[in-house]
Parts: C-alpha cells; sequence; structure tokens
C-alpha cells in the first residue's frame, strides 16, 4: 500500500479521535447554571451520539474497503520478497543483464508462492474440526438454575415469581430483569450506583464507560458485551441487590451445546 493511501486512512482515522473535541466546543458555550441551556446541551448530546456512531460506521467500512482494494496481491508481495532476497544474496544483482534477472527472479517468485500455498494448507490441516457448537434442545420444557454453565447455549424463556417471559439471548434476560425490578422500586438500583466507585460499575447512567451499552431503564445502562455467563452474574448481582433468592430464576433453553 502505498504512503498516499496510507495517509488518506490515517487522516480518517484522525477525525475519528477528533470528533470529542467538537462535542468540547458546543458543551463551552452552554451555561450550565441556566436550565434551558442544559436541556439545549442534552439534546445535542443524543443527536451528536447518534451521528457520532454513525460516522465510525462509516469510516470503519470505508477502511476496510480501502485496505482490502489497495492491499497488494499475493504475486506483488512475493516479487517483493524474491528482490529482497536476490539483492541481499547478490550485491550486484541489479547490474546483471535483463534475461538473466528475469529467470531467477521468476524462479524465486514461484518458490514463495509454493511455500505461502504450502502453509496456508497446513494450517488449514492442523486446525481441528470443531463441528457445530450448538444443538436443538429436545427437552425444551426443562428448567435450568442461573447458577448453571450456559457456555454455548441459547435461552427461549425466563421465569420470575411465576410468570415467563419470552427471550431470544442473554442481554434480553439482563434487561427484562433488570426493568421488571427497576419499574418496581428504582430505589435500590440508585443507591447501589451511588455505593459502587469501581471504574466500570453494574449500572451507569453514563453509557459511554461501555463497550456495548444496553439500556434498562430510561437513562439506566449496563453492559452487554458479555458471554452468557458473565450476563447471569450480572443477573444474580442484581438479584442480590434487591435481596431475592436466585432460585426465583428459571431459564428454559433452545440451544444447547452440541454433543462432541
Amino acid at each position: 500500500m502505498n504512503s498516499t493511501i496510507e495517509k488518506f486512512i490515517n487522516d480518517l482515522k484522525q477525525l475519528n479521535a477528533q470528533l470529542p473535541e467538537l462535542r468540547d466546543l458546543f458543551w463551552l458555550k452552554i451555561d450550565r447554571y441556566n436550565d434551558v441551556e442544559q436541556q439545549r446541551g442534552i439534546v445535542f448530546d443524543e443527536k451528536y451520539k447518534q451521528q457520532r456512531d454513525k460516522f465510525y460506521r462509516v469510516v470503519d467500512n470505508l477502511t476496510t474497503f480501502i485496505e482490502k482494494s489497495f492491499a497488494q496481491s499475493a504475486e506483488e508481495v512475493a516479487k517483493e520478497k524474491a528482490l529482497q532476497k536476490l539483492c541481499a544474496e547478490f550485491p550486484s544483482f541489479n547490474e546483471w543483464n535483463e534475461e538473466a534477472k528475469k529467470a531467477l527472479l521468476e524462479r524465486e517468485i514461484t518458490d514463495f508462492l509454493a511455500k505461502a500455498q504450502q502453509k496456508i494448507v497446513q494450517k488449514n490441516t492442523e486446525e481441528p474440526n470443531r463441528g457445530p457448537k450448538y444443538q436443538i434442545n429436545n427437552q425444551p420444557e426443562k428448567v435450568y438454575s442461573i447458577d448453571n454453565d450456559f457456555s454455548h447455549c441459547r435461552p427461549c424463556l425466563f421465569e420470575f415469581r411465576s410468570q415467563k417471559y419470552v427471550i431470544n439471548n442473554w442481554a434480553m434476560l439482563l434487561k427484562e430483569l433488570a426493568e421488571i425490578l427497576y419499574n418496581e422500586n428504582s430505589t435500590p438500583i440508585n443507591e447501589f450506583i451511588v455505593k459502587d466507585l469501581t471504574k466500570k460499575p453494574l449500572f451507569s447512567k453514563n453509557p459511554d464507560i461501555y463497550l456495548r451499552a444496553l439500556e434498562i431503564a430510561n437513562g439506566l445502562f449496563v453492559e452487554s458485551n458479555f458471554s452468557a455467563n458473565q450476563m447471569c452474574v450480572s443477573c444474580k448481582k442484581l438479584l442480590d441487590i434487591y435481596g431475592i433468592a436466585h432460585s426465583e430464576v428459571n431459564i428454559f433453553l433452545d440451544r444447547i451445546p452440541a454433543k462432541l
């Protein structure tokens, strides 16, 4: 990839890094002691975040497209390596006659391509055939405790206080459970937020601290970039906050680990 393309990609990435400065400039104009101005800032933040996320996706997609489009072909890479090798082995290589240089260069290129292909084949044969991770659960009525190991499992329902709720992933389990408890009584969660001084708290009103923020109530967020078991840990912490036994939650699965 030539220097012009690399500079173009770096410039695009720099735009991503500079976007937060735009928000800071806007907030410098806001009178934080004026309710109307504060509301204007909140509205800006909401729209800014939406547009910023769209821009990030466009830049990421465009960068990936450019990198793939201008990436060197296998033949170009082989030719470059072959020239480096020949110049190192024969310091006067560039002074040879064109016919001799061409013949030796073609031989080295062919050798490099063959070795590259051999590595690909070797890698493919060395990687184990893992097969499918999931299989359909033929016992959908079977009840699972939230303390189970749910690696390579997918939920379809959960039961809480004798009522069933339809879900199709583990993030929905946390979201539904949190919404039920928060709508009944928001005080325990709000008190927990005040006391939780960790860098990445379980709950927060600031979605930017999470890699993939999930809104579980109006203005309340959790991290959803978790595995099944990590998500269940968050659910159990939520139950602990409300003093509810883990056994109050039952889970039903439509996918279970495939048999090895």
